[in-house]
């Protein structure tokens, strides 16, 4: 699809060319990392949520420069590091295809001729993106998510619906509805990778699948807009060939613009790449309360993300080449180390290397000491013996460590350490391997608060183990610190 006359015109660093894809990207990716903030205001170090919106805001200026994209790519690795182990999925996602963005601008440095960037980039990004959603969707073939009684898929859209005042809508808990929504999401999730690859269903399952993730965010008690902005970004670049319709729009907005004054169309573009650097500096400065500042982010990704499924599908229903042109092998193929690795965190809860941000969220998934709920992987390979002798706490003090007494939930060796040294004046009773011990301040006794170097802290978390069967939705991270 070529690019109309006039988008020539566009502001400064937008104009309509081959790499079309690549700024279409480039400022989705942006901003998405700057919702991830709104939506997460608390959980990174405020200098580096300054690092980041700079960053962000850097790549709104300069959407086709590999330098831009690769500082965001830093900040944001350097970002997921810092919040980890209490992480979410979709930000180790962002940290591991953060990388890829510096691979991307290396390749184009060490050979800058038109194309090279773009040849790196987006097949990285997409194979990410597949290798992710696929492993995601599988994990939720289990016998506790096809359970209505417990069900990840349930227990969501009953939270999502109460949150805006539409409990209406489940129907009392009758079976059909929320038979209809575990089915529906498997068959979605299974259905939007394969969709994807396949040419003849690409641009629908583009638009299809935005539209179920801005479904999922509509949640007001659970921030999942920061999740489904970032896989908003990586979906887009499955439409290569609608990139130039909408860097040709922003040309005939610049136009328009021009009328008014030579330099107006400067100034927004400006003032375009200025809103996340100052979104990121409210964050920063902790002005707001986390509350009001992910309620505002709720309420700002609404009309976003409709706008965003209606230009798509109008692109999409007008060409039907929107989706040609989809690469999936990077050049270098040093870059497949990239999604090799989203591959790799993938398996890490069928080996039990980690159960933590496994690409397993929302999904009641067990693989616990090698037993597994999954329908298809009934037995784990357990390459670390870390889930075998798990602790029970029976009582304690403090309230951190009480959430835990009496809720059938238990807790790894390694992960109940840790969680002591963060609570070395808590009073304890647990069982470990049928022994009872009893301490009165834990702090006292080094083998319970021998604490991991950070680096192990970080990279091998393991959740909570529910001891119930079926396994529930668990709703936190369990003793993540």
């Amino acid at each position: 699809m070529s690019a109309a006359p006039d988008a020539a015109a566009a502001p400064t660093g937008l104009r309509a060319s081959g790499g079309d894809a690549v700024a279409l990207f480039s400022v989705m990716w942006a901003l998405a990392m700057v919702w991830h903030m709104v939506g997460n205001p608390t959980q990174a170090p405020p200098l580096v949520q300054v690092a980041i919106a700079v960053a962000a805001g850097l790549v709104v200026w300069r959407p086709r420069a590999p330098l831009a994209m690769a500082a965001l790519g830093v900040t944001v690795a350097v970002g997921a590091w810092s919040e980890a182990p209490v992480v979410g999925n979709h930000w180790v996602l962002a940290g591991m295809l953060g990388l890829g963005t510096v691979g991307a601008a290396v390749a184009a440095w060490l050979s800058p001729r038109p194309g090279t960037y773009d040849r790196a980039l987006l097949p990285t990004v997409r194979l990410g993106l597949l290798g992710f959603y696929a492993f995601a969707a599988f994990a939720k073939l289990n016998s506790s998510f096809l359970d209505r009684s417990v069900s990840c898929a349930v227990v969501y859209y009953q939270e999502s619906t109460d949150s805006i005042g539409a409990g209406f809508l489940q129907f009392g808990g009758a079976s059909w509805i929320e038979w209809a929504v575990i089915v529906g999401t498997v068959v979605i999730e299974l259905s939007v990778p394969v969709a994807l690859i396949w040419g003849r269903t690409r641009r629908w399952a583009v638009v299809g699948a935005i539209a179920f993730h801005a479904v999922l965010a509509i949640d007001q008690d659970h921030t999942f807009f920061d999740f489904s902005s970032l896989l908003t970004a990586l979906f887009v670049t499955f439409l290569p060939a609608a990139a130039p319709a909408a860097v040709a729009a922003v040309g005939r907005l610049a136009d328009r613009l021009r009328s008014d004054g030579e330099r107006v169309p400067e100034l927004a573009h400006a003032l375009g790449a200025a809103v996340p650097v100052l979104a990121g500096l409210v964050v920063a400065s902790r002005a707001l309360a986390p509350d009001t500042v992910r309620l505002v982010g709720w309420w700002l990704w609404q009309p976003a993300v409709v706008a965003t499924i209606v230009v798509l599908a109008r692109l999409v229903r007008r060409d039907r080449t929107a989706g040609d042109g989809v690469g999936f092998v990077p050049r270098p193929l040093v870059l497949l180390l990239v999604p090799a690795l989203v591959l790799f965190n993938g398996l890490t809860p069928y080996l039990e290397i980690k159960t933590g941000y496994g690409w397993n969220m929302y999904g009641n998934l067990v693989t616990v000491d090698g037993e597994s709920n999954h329908l298809i992987v009934r037995r784990t390979l357990p390459l670390t013996d870390e889930q075998a002798r798990p602790v029970t706490v029976l009582a304690s003090d403090d309230p951190d460590v009480a959430r835990y007494v009496d809720a059938d939930l238990a807790i790894t060796w390694r992960q109940f350490r840790r969680f002591l040294a963060d609570h070395p004046d808590a009073a304890v009773t647990f069982e470990r391997d049928g022994e009872v011990v009893s301490v009165e301040r834990a702090g006292d006794h080094p083998e319970l608060v021998d604490a991991d170097p950070p680096w192990r802290e970080k990279l091998q978390l393991f959740r909570v183990i529910d001891q119930r069967r079926p396994a529930r939705c668990t709703l936190g991270f369990g003793p993540a610190r």
